[in-house]
């Protein structure tokens, strides 16, 4: 079962089940060594009683003054405090018999020791066998035995005189002793409080490194890898941190493969394509050749009078347009094409004017008057296509922004229309010739114009981009501007 629960809560509970250990092999411990002192303190104290308490009734007993050994004897406990367990001084004659006590009552005068308690007993037994001995006996706290002392009361000469026994009372022990261990389990406790949460919060965030990355790498193949990466943050030289980092540089290779892999479809994507234009290219340029003969003979020989001198003119830039696209297409577009000047753009104007009444989309034309140093036919094709798309994205009615402005180092061209937005997964794609998840969009379609802007962006050095927000899409292109000599008037 243990193996199915995760880190999260195995690492918390662990530190608290240690803390909860430790915390009572320390109370057990503290008691041991309380109860050893206890004991410790209470042989001490009444060995140092019996020493004190044999010199201070020897005399007494040599002089057979039983009232003064009774005044000896009850000093002590007259000047106890309550808790002390001091409970009876006992003196036995040389015969082993009582001679004088705190209770006389509980000791009479003569009694035999056998005739007392089997602990008293034993007590002055074992001082009578040895008398140069201290004997005391600690049976346990949990028993109704007395605690017992007992020393020989020697003369001079070292010979025994009688004997002094002491009891004390377990029961008052026990409860100095219960009180200390309540004091101490009371301390322990409190520790506890403060320990628990903190142990169970230090764990989780233990284990919260080791939780991302479980569940980053669960979402490998499923998620981008920059995603999964921002999430895996632990760092440093221990075994997560090395994890960690590990699975980062992973992911960093994983992004690589897959920006490779989409590479590579692109390319062959451009490659069929190319092999596409080729031969469509080979198909059009024939008769598109014979048409701009046509057009240029018409112009030169025929009877031209002023509008159809226009509509030739016209047509001759449409077709040289075409032969653009074409050579776009197949890559090998020639920049020595003429420069665009402003009939260019009013030809575009005109262009696109249909499309603009069929949807009745309003055009904000705003347009350079003086010549572009830029092949003018690859310009109009680009500018055309963005249009167009332009115009097929707004909402009727919408409004359609063109503005091109030139300075000195290059031609900025920015398409704008109303209208839906272009969603944020396809803007990766819009470059790319009949991408396939073009018809899960609406009424866009992108195809092949898109493609061939880019294309024409590229061969001329510049860059195309495309900004898309809720109500506006904005297409814009930077072109740098060549020397005049490299456009044929």
């Amino acid at each position: 079962m243990l193996k199915n629960v995760s880190y999260r809560y195995k690492i918390p509970v662990a530190l608290t089940l240690a803390i909860v250990l430790t915390e009572v092999a320390v109370t057990v411990v503290l008691i041991m060594l309380m109860l050893s002192d206890a004991r410790r303190n209470l042989e001490r104290g009444a060995h140092n009683l019996a020493n004190v308490t044999a010199l201070s009734v020897r005399d007494s007993l040599v002089r057979d003054d039983l009232f003064h050994v009774f005044e000896l004897l009850r000093a002590p406990i007259s000047a106890k405090e309550p808790a002390n367990p001091l409970k009876a001084l006992i003196v036995f004659d040389s015969s082993g018999r009582v001679y004088a006590a705190t209770d006389p009552k509980d000791y009479g005068t003569l009694m035999e020791a056998s005739r007392l308690s089997d602990a008293i007993s034993h007590a002055i037994g074992a001082v009578r066998a040895q008398p140069h001995t201290f004997y005391f006996s600690f049976p346990s706290l949990l028993g109704a035995d007395d605690i017992v002392a007992a020393q020989a009361v020697r003369a001079d000469d070292g010979s025994p005189l009688g004997y002094l026994g002491i009891t004390y009372d377990p029961q008052r022990l026990r409860d100095g002793v219960n009180t200390l261990v309540a004091r101490i389990v009371l301390v322990n406790a409190a520790s506890l409080l403060v320990l628990l949460p903190l142990g169970w919060w230090w764990g989780k965030r233990m284990a919260a490194p080791l939780h991302a990355l479980s569940n980053a790498l669960a979402r490998v193949h499923k998620e981008e890898p920059e995603i999964l990466k921002q999430e895996v943050t632990a760092k440093g030289e221990d075994e997560i941190g090395r994890l960690s980092n590990s699975f980062r540089e992973m992911m960093d290779d994983l992004a690589e493969k897959q920006q490779l892999e989409r590479d590579m479809v692109v390319s062959e994507r451009l490659a069929a394509v190319g092999r596409v234009a080729a031969g469509v290219a080979h198909e059009i340029n024939n008769p598109l050749g014979g048409m701009m003969n046509a057009v240029d003979t018409l112009a030169i020989h025929g009877n031209v009078d002023d509008l159809t001198g226009r509509t030739l003119a016209l047509l001759r830039r449409g077709l040289g347009q075409i032969r653009a696209t074409v050579a776009a297409l197949l890559f090998e577009a020639r920049l020595d094409s003429p420069a665009m000047r402003e009939a260019d753009w009013d030809d575009l104007n005109i262009l696109i004017q249909p499309q603009l009444a069929s949807k009745q989309v309003k055009l904000e034309w705003v347009m350079p008057t003086e010549d572009v140093p830029i092949p003018s036919h690859l310009v109009r094709q680009l500018v055309l296509n963005l249009l167009l798309n332009a115009i097929k994205a707004a909402e009727s009615g919408g409004v359609v922004k063109c503005n091109a402005m030139m300075d000195s180092n290059e031609l900025r061209v920015t398409v704008q229309n109303s209208g839906e937005h272009i969603p944020a997964d396809v803007v990766g794609q819009l470059f790319e010739p009949y991408w396939p998840s073009q018809k899960t969009h609406g009424p866009r379609s992108y195809g092949l114009g898109l493609w061939v802007s880019y294309q024409i962006a590229t061969q001329l050095g510049g860059t195309i981009s495309v900004n898309s927000v809720p109500g506006e899409t904005t297409f814009e292109v930077v072109l740098p501007i060549r020397s005049m000599e490299t456009c044929r008037e």
